[in-house]
């Protein structure tokens, strides 16, 4: 167990595996450019949804708006459901998987190409425990 700068214990929870490190977290919001100007979102038809990222400090959002009413995420952004995921990058998506369901989480999706992410695999894995997590492949 380690402790956290305010004294409190923190327990290491190894769900995805060896190597995996947090990449970022998802913000759904109903206008990226009201959000980063125009030109810097990204189209995901995969996903059916625009992306872009930005840094606040040392962390990593990536921005997600919903692409038509029948996308997603659109129905987070209806309930007013802001944080959507957090990402983890590893080294083996299919050792990952093999992983984390032994802790639980379940494949929401198949393994596709991540349109903002160079077409890296990525993965959604759901748990009734912690939520939506996307994870993505490291680059080879």
């Amino acid at each position: 167990m380690t402790f956290h700068s305010v004294d409190l214990p923190i327990q290491a929870l190894d769900l995805f595996g060896p190597g995996a490190r947090y990449h970022h977290t998802g913000l759904v919001t109903a206008s990226i450019e009201s959000v980063c100007g125009a030109g810097v979102a990204v189209d995901d038809p995969i996903q059916r949804v625009r992306v872009a990222f930005v840094r606040i400090h040392d962390q990593l959002l990536e921005l997600v708006e919903p692409w038509d009413a029948q996308s997603p995420v659109a129905l987070s952004l209806q309930k007013g459901v802001k944080l959507l995921h957090l990402c983890y990058s590893v080294p083996d998506l299919s050792e990952s998987l093999r992983r984390c369901r032994t802790h639980g989480f379940l494949p929401i999706s198949k393994p596709q190409p991540a349109v903002a992410l160079g077409g890296r695999p990525i993965v959604w894995v759901m748990s009734t425990l912690y939520g939506l997590f996307e994870l993505l492949e490291e680059k080879t």
